[in-house]
């Protein structure tokens, strides 16, 4: 099995370690620059298999029966592409975090920033 990686960053250590003991895949496929900066700025236009064909398209010519494929991005596009996999018998997957906020003061300044700490994928369901 292997994993294609729709992501807006690379995965650490700690997911891939976790997709090859816990779901078992052999390679892990990210895509070309194209489509990564495609799926880094979806356009501000609805949403629509003309819009989305370029990124099916890639996902149809590197994917097998049963690959995961974590999915996380603008939530239309995430939405859709979601949908597709369910339909495609692909396994449509995302991360589970815990938020952290650690913030400072500087007088009357507050500066919050947020640690995510990935604890686990999980498979969408369709409810």
């Amino acid at each position: 099995m292997n994993a294609l990686c729709l992501l807006n960053h690379r995965l650490t250590d700690n997911q891939i370690q976790e997709l090859k003991i816990n779901w078992n895949c052999n390679e892990i496929i990210y895509p070309p620059e194209s489509i990564s900066l495609f799926w880094a700025q979806i356009p501000d236009k609805d949403i629509s298999q003309d819009l989305l064909q370029p990124v099916v398209d890639w996902v149809k010519n590197v994917s097998h029966t049963d690959d995961l494929i974590i999915v996380q991005g603008e939530f239309g596009a995430t939405y859709a592409l979601v949908s597709w996999c369910l339909g495609h018998d692909l396994i449509p997957v995302h991360s589970v975090t815990k938020r952290v906020a650690e913030e400072e003061r500087e007088g009357e300044t507050v500066f919050r920033s947020y640690v995510f700490k990935h604890i686990r994928f999980r498979k969408y369901q369709e409810i």
